[in-house]
């Protein structure tokens, strides 16, 4: 609400003014507190390992077992690695040599908790992803969510990192139709949002919207599990639907009921991805 108002306000004394707040807004991922549930997850890793992003900014690596084999965890846009701890746990219980066979990293990303810097945008977390890639000679398994899930294609298909399979869970549509709901939910008129659209275009060229995920999909070759939720109020299903639709290489699966966020902790999304990634039934 009080974001609304400031918007509100702005945006009627001057719209450069306004433009330059949504500008720095829409960059900034909100710091959420990370809840108690997810602590004991992130307690496991112990001390995470900062690492330098191309840019220079900091930001931290976790990294559990010694495996040969590795297993990459992206959050998403305001997340963090422990999000993604359920899944993680729930694999732990019906494929006992889990951290005997491979190693878990996870990291949260620049403007992330524990990282450097206040506003990033997705080709940085993408970024991000290619480093811990390189670093670890390839990844057999990524694990990604919401915006994590684009920085994770964008990173295999388009920066060369080495990705044998992935999990995307909650896929973002267009970078054009997530400006439309951030400013549509805040209250930014056509004349912000138009200024949002041309920040976008002098940064990454006319048509940012290539780096999306729906328009990766059609041409993705890693194998893929996509899911996304019918009640998703953060990404409106028709936008999660595009990409599984669209995903070469891919199975796309529709759950209910479980949002945004709960999708990562249900048992029986967690027993499709240990089916599918590791063969356990």
């Amino acid at each position: 609400k009080a974001m609304t108002r400031i918007a509100t306000t702005t945006q009627s004394i001057s719209t450069k003014w306004a433009a330059r707040i949504a500008w720095r807004w829409f960059l900034t991922p909100y710091p959420f507190k990370i809840p108690k549930r997810e602590v004991p997850f992130e307690n496991r890793f112990g001390c995470p390992t900062l690492s330098t992003h191309e840019h220079g900014k900091k930001f931290p690596v976790y990294q559990l077992a010694t495996g040969a084999k590795n297993i990459l965890l992206i959050h998403g846009w305001a997340g963090r690695l422990t999000q993604l701890g359920a899944i993680i746990e729930y694999v732990e219980n019906v494929h006992p040599t889990l951290l005997e066979d491979y190693t878990i990293t996870g990291f949260n990303a620049v403007a992330h908790r524990g990282a450097e810097g206040k506003r990033t945008l997705m080709p940085e977390v993408a970024s991000c992803v290619k480093q811990i890639c390189d670093h670890l000679g390839g990844v057999d398994l990524a694990i990604a969510h919401s915006l994590g899930a684009n920085a994770t294609m964008y990173a295999g298909q388009s920066l060369g990192a080495k990705i044998k399979k992935q999990v995307l869970i909650a896929p973002p549509g267009r970078i054009s139709a997530m400006v439309d709901i951030f400013c549509r939910v805040i209250g930014f008129n056509k004349k912000v949002h138009a200024q949002i659209v041309k920040n976008l275009k002098a940064k990454f060229g006319e048509d940012f919207d290539l780096f999306s995920a729906p328009e990766l999909a059609p041409s993705n070759s890693i194998p893929t599990l996509v899911f996304h939720d019918v009640h998703d109020r953060d990404t409106p299903i028709a936008l999660g639907r595009e990409v599984g639709e669209k995903m070469a290489n891919g199975t796309y699966i529709e759950t209910s009921g479980l949002g945004h966020r709960r999708i990562l902790r249900d048992k029986k999304v967690l027993r499709k991805i240990a089916n599918w990634a590791f063969n356990i039934s």
